[in-house]
C-alpha cells in the first residue's frame, strides 16, 4: 500500500502498489493526486447563470439619418 495526500483537501489515501495510478506517482513524483471526492467536485461543471448580450445599434444609428 502506498500513502498519498490529496493536493486540495490534504486527506491521506492508501493506494494499492499494483494500480496504474500508484505506479505513475511512484515513477514521476511531480504528478499530483486528487481524491475521488475532490476530483468529482472539479469534474462537474459549475451552474452559472446565462449571460445575455444585447445588440443595441442605437449608438451606431444615431449619427446616420434613415431614408
Amino acid at each position: 500500500m502506498r500513502k498519498v495526500t490529496c493536493i486540495i483537501c490534504d486527506t491521506e489515501v492508501l493506494l494499492d502498489e499494483n494500480t496504474r495510478l500508484a505506479k505513475r506517482l511512484k515513477n514521476n513524483p511531480i504528478k499530483t493526486f486528487m481524491c475521488d471526492e475532490c476530483k468529482s467536485r472539479l469534474d462537474t461543471p459549475k451552474q452559472r447563470p446565462p449571460i445575455f448580450s444585447t445588440n443595441d445599434n442605437k449608438a451606431a444609428d444615431g449619427y446616420h439619418e434613415k431614408d
